[in-house]
């Protein structure tokens, strides 16, 4: 499954590498996100993207200002495609904003587009998540920014829902991705909470990104607001990225990029961009952004996949719970103080979780999907709160392997079992002192094979290893 587009191997880590990446190798055995819309809620995206076009959808663009939009007359139009959103020295004054600098167009919504669909195994530039589902563009964003009244039609129209004196949208998307939000602390306005409101109640997902201020997510529009998936940035080496918010509010994190800390291409996650700076050009180039702009679309494609195989398509509140659940434990440690969601999204995990089915209690021989221990590598961060969470590891014959958690607040007890799933009276070994989060199972494989472990309690901020 390893896609033919000659920059992946080398630039798009955020797909592929064992750390910090989504595991789409894998996941790509089990969807692509076919038959699925999301909308991308954005600066748009560039017309005839050699690499993305396509899978686009007619969109529409929103912006009512001719300032903002610049096209020649106010009013909103078909198409959502990014005329450019660059800004002359000063120009954002006569709409009301302090003095800015001059600054070029920044592709932001092709960007955002392309790691969720960009077209794959094509022999062309770069490869996208859900690359078999389609973008519905839906401008908001422009010169200066947008405004709240522009961005909740554009979300409701996305879902199919009317807005007046506009045609409804003939592609109503089942995934909504907004990779935006204010400039400063602000809660959630009632328009967007709203619009949310009637999006969730259609059965339309939204995913959105948690912030790059490096603050609360609570406090930031779209985190501060009910019904949303909020996804939060880590690095190469799964750690968090420096910029990104924080918070019970976020509930996943995704590759955003570590910026000049990790390095050219370690540090940014890569698309095909425009090569205008200021409107569009036959010019196409890939370039690197990072923030949590880019973390949320990997979470956007990552439910689409889901959706194009779920038996019945998951609510926003089964899809997070979902997501949570599958989240692949931090390779490293994540403060307390700055928490960003249950773990790293694991695109495979979540696609053997969605799809299936529980075992029964009377199958002894049915094992429900696994998160893979590596030998020495620990997983941080660990959380439950009054659940089982089950890992394997594939074991050597005659070497002692030993499980052991630590760290972290609460009460733990492991369990067990070669070959089989272990439960909490049925087991080869076990480890279950009271009150404790530091517990250790040793035990010598005969022969090599898969040994579960099964880890019931209520805890945060565990540690879990095995070193054989």
């Amino acid at each position: 499954t390893t896609p033919n587009d000659p920059a992946y191997a080398q630039l798009q880590w955020n797909f592929h590498n064992p750390v910090g990446g989504v595991n789409a190798e894998q996941g790509w055995t089990r969807s692509t996100g076919q038959g699925v819309v999301v909308a991308v809620i954005d600066t748009g995206v560039v017309q005839n993207n050699p690499d993305l076009a396509a899978n686009v959808l007619p969109g529409y663009d929103f912006i009512s200002d001719h300032r903002v939009s610049r096209r020649d007359s106010d009013g909103r139009a078909p198409g959502g495609y990014d005329l450019g959103d660059w800004v002359e020295a000063d120009y954002c004054t006569a709409l009301g904003a302090s003095g800015n600098a001059p600054e070029p167009s920044s592709w932001h919504g092709s960007h955002v587009s392309g790691t969720i669909a960009q077209v794959t195994n094509n022999s062309l530039a770069t490869a996208g998540l859900a690359y078999n589902a389609k973008i519905l563009p839906v401008r908001v964003l422009g010169s200066c920014g947008g405004f709240g009244s522009d961005i909740a039609d554009g979300m409701l129209w996305a879902a199919g829902l009317p807005i007046a004196g506009l045609p409804t949208n003939p592609n109503p998307a089942e995934v909504i991705n907004m990779s935006l939000g204010s400039g400063g602390p602000d809660t959630c306005p009632q328009i967007y909470q709203d619009a949310i409101d009637q999006i969730n109640a259609k059965g339309t997902i939204i995913v959105v990104a948690a912030g790059n201020s490096n603050a609360n997510a609570a406090t930031y529009t779209m985190s501060s607001c009910n019904g949303v998936i909020s996804v939060g940035a880590s690095r190469v080496n799964g750690g968090r990225a420096s910029y990104s918010n924080y918070g019970t509010r976020v509930d996943i994190a995704a590759p955003g990029g570590g910026g000049d800390v990790d390095g050219d291409p370690n540090g940014y996650i890569f698309q095909v961009l425009n090569g205008g700076t200021q409107g569009p050009t036959g010019d196409w180039q890939i370039g690197g952004m990072a923030g949590t702009s880019m973390a949320s679309p990997h979470v956007a494609a990552a439910v689409a996949m889901v959706q194009s195989v779920a038996a019945t398509p998951l609510t926003w509140t089964g899809m997070r719970d979902l997501l949570r659940a599958s989240a692949r434990p931090f390779p490293v440690a994540i403060s307390t103080t700055t928490p960003i969601g249950a773990g790293i999204l694991d695109v495979d995990m979540l696609l053997q979780m969605a799809t299936t089915p529980p075992c029964q209690p009377s199958d002894s021989s049915c094992v429900p999907p696994t998160k893979t221990l590596t030998n020495k590598v620990e997983m941080s961060g660990l959380g439950s709160q009054g659940g089982d969470a089950l890992y394997s590891f594939q074991a050597e014959a005659g070497k002692a392997v030993s499980f052991m958690t630590f760290s972290g607040t609460g009460s733990v007890a492991l369990y067990a079992a070669a070959g089989r799933v272990p439960t909490s009276s049925s087991y080869d070994a076990r480890s279950v002192r009271a009150g404790s989060t530091t517990q250790t199972i040793r035990v010598i494989p005969s022969s090599a094979g898969t040994y579960y472990l099964r880890l019931s309690g209520s805890y945060s901020g565990l540690t879990l290893v095995v070193r054989q």
